[in-house]
């Protein structure tokens, strides 16, 4: 077997091939021999069907099948003859058959990253604690959830629902163009105009209010942006919000028998599982932004951009469509696909890096944190033993959880070498950055 390569652009390879023909040949003869004892045709018995025969009807077939087998029984090994690794699946062209067997490999190589030194840089790696406070917390969105709306006959105060109706006349624009447009607020959360939710709050069920309001230049509705307006407003249903008791029952009403206490602790438990997972992820980005910061100048497969490119593409236009559907919207425009480009370089970038230490450092994927990390998602779900299950039997899925749990575990090597300072969080600051703030 004769190789040669030929290089092209920073990462591009052109890997030649050449097979003695006699290797092709013999492969064809010794598979039509096997096709005529075991073909069955009409008008032969079956293990008497004539070489010819068999030339003529399966011919392309047989031929075919040996080029496709001498490629896959000798790419691999041109592969590692020549030292390289490449970063996509090779796109191979046969280019003869006689007098001898050719083909052309074509594809991206992996990026040299020279040294990757990793004891100088600075990562913060965050600590938490859950507190009773934050269970506490919890439990009351829980009940949340489960609240009830009573009706009232008094005016609406802090907290309450207040369902109404109004139109707007501004001369020119009315909303709606006729009659009157339904709406629902809690008083306290300035989801209207704070001149219409002071209107509200003086009114209780089947009164009404006119005032007058400027509405800002910037107005989420361009036809009464700037402008001023009369509000009609009348006010139909006040309702107080009715929490169930933390009780025993409660607790059974999430599958918890054990009463109030047990039910504290799967509390707990739920949210060490989504703080552990939330202080790796943390951990991963920044590890990724200080190597990403050091190696931005690398150049990446052009071949793993677009792939990833083509993926953040996908997603984005079906969660945009999904939302455009919920809110009864037609479908948006789809997105151009340079401009998902930057990101995808990066994703691409990162998780070279993240595999290059891997590989160089021995790091190897920890089966019982791939279990443990599947318990943790399958918890959050009412049937924790059926979504484990789809898990297991979906290679994608289980693909995801594994690269997922191996950057992690990169990302902790890094911090351990690295300048590494503990920083304590709270459980808040951690899961919801923003309304700690």
């Amino acid at each position: 077997m004769q190789v040669s390569v030929e290089q092209f652009g920073d990462l591009g390879r052109r890997l030649k091939v050449v097979v003695p023909s006699d290797r092709y040949a013999q492969g064809v003869h010794a598979r039509i021999r096997e096709l005529s004892k075991t073909v069955a045709l009409h008008g032969f018995r079956r293990g008497k069907v004539p070489a010819m025969v068999i030339e003529k009807r399966f011919g392309q077939q047989v031929r075919d099948e040996i080029g496709n087998e001498i490629v896959r029984e000798t790419l691999s090994e041109a592969i590692a003859q020549e030292k390289l690794r490449p970063a996509v699946t090779p796109q191979v062209q046969v280019d003869t058959i006689d007098p001898e067997f050719a083909y052309t490999a074509t594809f991206e190589v992996m990026p040299e990253f020279g040294e990757i030194e990793v004891g100088d840089l600075e990562i913060e790696r965050e600590t938490a604690q859950i507190s009773d406070a934050d269970i506490d917390r919890m439990i009351d969105n829980l009940r949340r959830q489960r609240m009830s709306l009573k009706p009232v006959e008094r005016g609406p105060a802090a907290g309450d629902y207040v369902s109404f109706e109004f139109s707007v006349d501004a001369g020119d624009a009315r909303v709606p163009a006729e009659g009157m447009e339904r709406g629902l607020t809690v008083i306290g959360q300035n989801a209207v105009l704070p001149e219409i939710e002071k209107a509200l709050e003086g009114l209780a069920a089947e009164q009404s209010a006119s005032l007058e309001v400027d509405f800002p230049a910037d107005y989420r509705e361009a036809q009464l942006a700037g402008k001023h307006a009369r509000i009609e407003v009348k006010v139909l249903r006040v309702s107080e919000v009715a929490m169930p008791e933390v009780d025993d029952a409660f607790a059974a009403s999430f599958n918890v028998h054990g009463g109030v206490e047990q039910f504290r602790q799967e509390v707990r438990a739920n949210l060490e599982r989504e703080l552990t997972q939330a202080l790796a992820m943390r951990l991963r980005a920044q590890v990724a932004e200080k190597l990403v910061a050091r190696f931005d100048a690398i150049t990446v497969p052009e071949g793993l951009v677009k792939q990833d490119m083509e993926a953040l593409r996908r997603q984005f236009i079906a969660e945009a469509n999904e939302r455009a559907r919920r809110a009864g919207q037609p479908q948006p425009p789809e997105p151009a696909l340079e401009s998902f480009r930057d990101t995808a370089r990066r994703r691409v970038l990162v998780g070279l890096l993240l595999a290059e230490l891997a590989g160089r450092n021995q790091i190897r994927l920890d089966a019982e944190r791939v279990r443990a990390a599947l318990a943790a998602i399958a918890s959050t779900y009412e049937d924790p033993a059926e979504v484990i299950t789809l898990y297991q039997q979906n290679e994608r899925l289980m693909d995801g959880l594994r690269s997922r749990v191996m950057d992690e575990q990169v990302a902790e090597w890094v911090a351990d070498h690295a300048k590494t300072t503990l920083v304590e969080r709270s459980f808040q600051d951690v899961l919801q950055p923003s309304a700690a703030a």
